[in-house]
């Protein structure tokens, strides 16, 4: 009976890592896309913003150790795997659900009670990761403000860096901190209020970088076999292993596909070339277009951190480009992921 519970936990320890191997290349990653900001004008750049209901993205495979009692936890792991071979991990479906993906850079607002009555008092910034010389922009909501006032803090040291008075509009509070080269690694936004009478504090995490490259823009998009080719112009400021990720959408706003590209790019002027597969394009609208841009330098070594980019472009639409020059062949699993899904069937099957 021993033998048989150490055989069952070998076999759910198994199946973690496998799928965690599996699909975490394909994990979308909170908070790594940067975009450029139209100029701050007096109205808030916070938009309300609510998770989807069942806002499960369809490419993230979530793995907990209760879960997993059976070969049958296998199997699914493998079912769910299988689809995904339906398409190239370059260019895989995005829908509506996909918020992570829709919304990499998005700043999940914080709240906290202010009375026994559950009042509640709410901060959020415009986004989480910042590039310079972007300015850091936060806003405040909830009753009997008196005033408040927003802090950049070093993590590391406790010393205040910049601070700001937040100024009232209608029912919301907004304060901007203009932005600095060269900022500590480790940040924190801090909001002192002063609400009926009571200091009020909210910690808000996010992370201020420098660009290592910018997206310039995009060549013509062609035709190679079974994609459609988007060549994307960088110019870095260092050589090394560069991702660029983006969002395809149709001509009704609709997403299609988020696509990746890695490569590795030296100094200066470079491009790497982003692919829509055939099997997400049918049946799509034209024009098409691309956005929410994220441009990477991954990390050389571990301990060193990965650095980011920005974007010179909010949008990029694709014009006069024919879906039904592609090849329709359909997409052909490599032998990795085969090997990968075979070891996953073996599992489910208890070999």
């Amino acid at each position: 009976m021993k033998n048989q519970k150490n055989l069952k936990r070998v076999l759910t320890i198994s199946i973690i890592v496998v799928s965690v191997w599996l699909f975490w290349p394909s994990m979308p990653q909170q908070h790594q896309n940067i975009t450029v900001n139209e100029s701050l004008i007096k109205t808030p750049l916070i938009a309300a913003t609510k998770l989807p209901a069942e806002g499960v993205n369809k490419n993230t495979f979530a793995v907990t150790a209760e879960k997993i009692t059976s070969n049958a936890s296998a199997a699914l792991v493998a079912k769910v795997y299988a689809a995904e071979l339906n398409f190239p991990a370059y260019s895989q479906p995005l829908t509506d659900n996909d918020f992570d993906r829709l919304q990499p850079n998005h700043f999940n607002p914080q709240s906290i009670p202010v009375d026994d009555d559950g009042t509640q008092v709410t901060a959020a910034l415009s986004k989480y990761r910042y590039t310079y010389p972007e300015p850091v922009f936060a806003t405040l909501t909830g009753e009997n403000i008196d005033n408040a006032e927003l802090q950049l803090i070093d993590v590391s040291s406790g010393n205040l860096l910049l601070k700001s008075k937040f100024e009232q509009d209608k029912n919301n509070w907004y304060a901007q901190l203009d932005g600095e080269q060269n900022l500590p690694r480790q940040l924190q936004a801090t909001v002192k209020a002063r609400i009926n009478g009571k200091n009020i504090t909210i910690a808000l995490a996010l992370k201020y970088v420098d660009s290592i490259a910018t997206l310039e823009g995009f060549d013509s998009a062609f035709n190679q076999d079974a994609d459609m080719v988007m060549p994307a112009n960088l110019t870095t400021r260092k050589k090394g292993l560069y991702r660029i990720r983006a969002n395809l959408f149709d001509a009704n706003n609709q997403p299609i596909a988020h696509l990746v590209s890695k490569e590795k790019l030296n100094k200066g002027s470079s491009h790497i070339n982003l692919k829509a597969h055939q099997s997400v394009l049918q049946g799509k609208l034209a024009p098409f277009y691309l956005s929410t841009f994220s441009i990477e330098l991954m990390s050389p070594a571990p301990g060193k951190p990965t650095k980011y980019g920005n974007s010179a472009i909010k949008k990029y639409e694709i014009k006069d480009f024919s879906v039904s020059s592609l090849s329709d062949t359909p997409y052909q699993p490599s032998e990795q992921e085969q090997q990968r899904l075979l070891l996953l069937q073996n599992m489910a099957e208890g070999g």
